[in-house]
């Protein structure tokens, strides 16, 4: 047991408070000491506090109530190891009358799963989220070890610092007294009583706090742990566990009371159970259901009406979140006193439960990681009405977003980062009349935060200069048809002047603002001609040549995988069959959300050499990926590699791979290439082997499905790329235009 000390020298009164409050009584600010209830020669249960120093005037965005006088108080009320299902089958027993004249309502603690705010479901987080407004990932309290730090405000501290008055606590808990030990050093919570070593430990909480609320303190936090006790001890199910909260109940009932009697004060009053326990009454911290319920108890209509009053547990984590939180407590104390920081400098994951309602179910997800073009997504629940600001660190970058505004993707990191590395952003999210460029707090306007994941960005390679060297053909595309070879080498368009226009469509490329080609297979003449073609002029076909080097490199997106394999992306060959000379990029069928890609050369009469083919190199579909492939007629190599910015995988599929036996004089069969297509133009009626003749339509043999191909950025060389020039059009993401005014 602790020596009593008497609670007369645990208040601190700083020269600064006294300024501030131009009190006329002079406190000697000396030893600032942690009061302990009972026991020692000079216990200090039932001597009076001495009263705190007046208060500050209510500022202006303090709501008011209508009918209710006076200077805003807070009192926080912490039943550790009440749960909701307990409390709410008392309320409906008639065994807690006073909690049931509470708003209580189900809630939720220890953050959310699988996202930085997860935290264990025990007391001491619990604890620092009840007083800071955040979760573990910014107070930095993770486990029930002695000593922790609160690493960022407490209500106590920013009370203080906006000198609404003194601020005095009464705990059942040594934990939580040690936590609270910083701000009564620091002269932020002016009276600490730790009452754990008292064999009546309730009582001496319930006595001290009495005295805190009739000393006029601003701000009382009253946390008892006998429910948490008994439920160790005897079971949630047990006579002695409904007793105890029975008891705790008259203790409620006692320190409301307590502020019913200060006609010139108006008391908000807040409980809470902190967090759940486990089906054996176990407090085990895990991120289950029923340790992360718990509930919050209000004297004052809260903004979001009658959700989560009455309401059973859910079954799932996703239904729990949907409630208010633990985290909400601190904001809601502050609106009531009138402190919550401005939208600027607000980094609490809870809001407030009065006045302006904020938004709820903030949550932030990472979309393109370990890239340049790595963004922020943010999703929420709106409030009715009100627009709605975007913060990030502080700083405006969305304002005015129209009510109802539920999303937003911050994909502006690349202004503010230049390195590669992690980071870690903090997102304000403000809604109500009163959000705008400035981000004021108001009463028209509250505010919620969010941490990000972990963000890695990877800034943008420089495009290789070398890329001009060699470059024979290169189509940027543009908003206008046919394309146009920017290095006028190869001209570009439909395979059939007879094809329907909507057979090559102009849509977005793969870089911000740029054009891509659409290639549709469901268009095609009764010939059987469909896709795209491109034809060198003479001397600029980069196959021709008894040895040729090259490399053929495009950016190209599938919308959904091919149903069949051996589906053209470039061919100068008919690819019905392999064996046929030329060369060719296909798809190939594949499971779940990839499509697998591989190449093919051959010199006619079935002479081959592919690759790979077991298994295919796989690809995002719906995304843009870079495929390069590439020959060396000299040593008789070949090579491809893939990049995918989905997976950010760099896949050299083949690297000096064998061109075999095939005669490397015979890979220009055809003089264009198929874009979409095969060299012949009618590679989906070749591929019924004969069962179909024209007139053909699309889809007229069903082992031919049509298909869709986008391509972006299409350039050919005649020699062979270094994987540092192919590193650099991936990672540049940007356009081989941009080197040079072609």
């Amino acid at each position: 047991m602790s020596v009593a000390r008497s609670p007369f020298t645990s208040f601190r009164d700083t020269g600064r408070q006294a300024r501030a409050f131009a009190i006329t009584a002079v406190l000697v600010a000396t030893a600032v000491t942690l009061s302990a209830c009972g026991g020692g020669s000079s216990g200090s249960a039932g001597v009076a506090l001495p009263p705190p120093a007046a208060t500050a005037p209510e500022t202006p965005d303090t709501p008011t109530i209508p009918g209710t006088p006076g200077t805003p108080r807070a009192l926080v009320i912490d039943l550790d190891g009440a749960t909701y299902s307990a409390v709410q089958a008392g309320i409906a027993a008639g065994t807690l009358p006073h909690l049931a004249k509470l708003d209580l309502r189900l809630a939720y603690s220890g953050g959310m799963a699988g996202t930085p705010s997860q935290q264990p479901t025990l007391d001491t987080p619990g604890w620092a989220t009840l007083l800071t407004g955040s979760w573990a990932s910014r107070h930095q309290v993770m486990s029930e070890a002695p000593k922790q730090a609160v690493r960022t405000a407490t209500v106590f501290q920013i009370g203080t610092a906006k000198n609404l008055g003194a601020n005095g606590a009464a705990v059942a808990s040594a934990g939580l007294a040690q936590l609270l030990s910083s701000d009564h050093d620091s002269g932020s919570l002016a009276t600490l009583t730790d009452c754990s070593a008292d064999a009546a430990a309730t009582d001496c909480v319930t006595t001290q706090a009495t005295q805190l609320i009739g000393g006029g303190y601003a701000t009382v936090l009253a946390q008892y742990r006998a429910s948490k006790d008994a439920a160790r001890d005897f079971g949630l199910g047990s006579a002695q566990y409904a007793g105890t909260l029975a008891k705790l109940d008259k203790a409620v009932g006692t320190l409301v009371d307590a502020t019913s009697k200060r006609a010139s004060e108006r008391w908000l009053v807040v409980v809470t159970g902190n967090h759940g326990l486990s089906a054996n009454s176990q407090d085990d911290g895990l991120p289950l259901v029923p340790e992360s319920s718990t509930f919050i108890g209000l004297n004052q209509p809260a903004n979001i009406g009658a959700q989560g009053v009455g309401a059973s547990v859910p079954a799932t984590l996703a239904e729990l979140y949907a409630n208010a939180s633990l985290a909400d407590v601190a904001p809601t104390v502050l609106a009531h006193l009138g402190a919550l920081p401005e939208a600027k400098n607000y980094a609490m994951d809870g809001a407030r439960l009065l006045g302006a309602q904020p938004v709820s179910q903030l949550g932030a997800s990472v979309a393109d990681n370990n890239s340049a073009s790595a963004s922020v997504v943010l999703t929420w629940t709106a409030p009715a009405t009100g627009t709605v600001t975007v913060l990030r660190d502080g700083q405006v970058i969305a304002s005015k977003l129209p009510a109802g505004t539920a999303t937003y993707t911050d994909n502006q990191l690349s202004q503010v980062l230049n390195a590669k590395g992690t980071y870690q952003f903090s997102y304000a999210v403000q809604a109500g009349e009163e959000a705008g460029e400035e981000a004021n707090e108001g009463a028209g306007a509250a505010s919620r935060a969010v941490l990000s994941p972990l963000v890695s960005y990877v800034p943008p390679v420089p495009l290789a200069a070398s890329l001009l060297n060699g470059l024979v053909s290169y189509y940027p595309f543009s908003a206008t048809l046919p394309p146009v070879d920017a290095m006028a080498h190869s001209t570009m368009g439909p395979a059939a002047s007879d094809l329907p226009a909507a057979a090559g469509l102009v849509v977005p490329g793969p870089f911000a603002g740029s054009s891509g080609l659409l290639v549709d297979t469901n268009f095609v003449t009764t010939a059987g001609v469909e896709g795209y073609r491109l034809t060198p002029a003479a001397g600029f076909d980069i196959s021709k040549g008894t040895a040729p080097q090259f490399t053929i490199g495009l950016w190209f997106k599938t919308p959904s995988c091919v149903a069949t394999n051996n589906v053209t992306i470039v061919s100068n060959k008919s690819y019905v069959s392999g064996g046929n000379a030329g060369v060719a990029i296909g798809l190939f069928a594949s499971a779940g959300n990839q499509c697998g890609v591989a190449f093919n050369i051959g010199s006619g009469g079935g002479v081959r050499a592919d690759g790979p083919t077991s298994p295919y190199t796989q690809i995002t579909v719906n995304r843009w990926v870079y495929i390069a492939f590439s020959v060396d007629g000299v040593a008789k190599t070949m090579n491809m590699t893939v990049f995918d910015p989905v997976t950010s995988t760099t896949n050299r599929v083949a690297v000096g791979k064998s061109t075999g036996s095939v005669d490397l004089s015979k890979l220009s069969p055809y003089p264009q290439w198929g874009i979409g297509d095969d060299g012949t133009g009618t590679f989906l009626m070749n591929k019924c082997n004969g069962s179909v003749t024209p007139p053909y339509f699309a889809g007229k043999c069903a082992t031919a499905p049509t298909y869709q191909h986008h391509f972006g950025d299409l350039a050919m060389w005649n020699r062979v790329l270094s994987d540092a020039e192919l590193q650099s059009i991936f990672l540049s993401n940007k356009p081989l235009s941009t080197l040079s005014a072609h």
